[in-house]
């Protein structure tokens, strides 16, 4: 089975009713961040890039510790980047998850100052053909050179995609696909932030 990979924000909502919401971060400062093939203000796209990433600056991603202090495993953000909690690192490494890079960035109260060194950008080095195009609907924007794929009509091709754990697919980056492995150690450890949606496949 393969499964599209989503920040779980049904249950953060709960969470925020109930009063028991974890950290957010609102603010970054990716847009001041200045870097070699990288237009600026817009470095929060490297995710999105297959090149090899060299000399990672200092990146900071910003909360309010008056509103939530309290960690969670996959980081809720304003630039939507895969944040994971270094706890969730250091199982996909005993697990041997590959296909990442995880880079450190810096969570910093605008309250008190304080900086949290404990999480990480999951970086996803594999971009693959994944998409089946015969099987799938989507709009191509010939000025552009993009595509966009109706999310109820959009197929994977299994033979393909089932050999990697974690993947982006080229034509359409965006989204983050993995693999039944990493569902159930996602599941087994009961990790907070995470939701699957399971994908079509062909």
């Amino acid at each position: 089975m393969i499964y599209k990979l989503l920040f779980d924000a049904d249950s953060e909502e709960n969470r925020i009713n109930k009063g028991t919401r974890t950290i957010f971060i609102d603010h970054t400062n990716t847009r001041d961040i200045e870097y070699p093939g990288i237009k600026k203000e817009f470095f929060d796209t490297i995710i999105f890039s297959e090149n090899i990433i060299k000399d990672w600056p200092n990146v900071n991603l910003y909360y309010d510790s008056k509103v939530s202090d309290k960690e969670i495993d996959y980081l809720y953000n304003v630039i939507s980047w895969p944040i994971i909690h270094e706890r969730v690192k250091t199982v996909f490494e005993l697990k041997n998850i590959e296909g990442i890079t995880y880079y450190p960035v810096k969570l910093i109260d605008i309250t008190s100052g304080k900086v949290n060194q404990n999480y990480y950008l999951m970086y996803i080095n594999n971009f693959i053909d994944g998409y089946d195009m015969d099987k799938s609907e989507y709009k191509y924007n010939e000025e552009y050179d993009s595509y966009s794929f109706l999310p109820h009509a959009t197929y994977l091709k299994k033979d393909v995609c089932n050999q990697y754990d974690i993947f982006r697919c080229k034509r359409f980056v965006i989204p983050i696909f993995v693999s039944e492995k990493i569902k159930q150690i996602i599941e087994e450890n009961q990790w907070i932030g995470f939701d699957l949606r399971k994908q079509k496949e062909s």
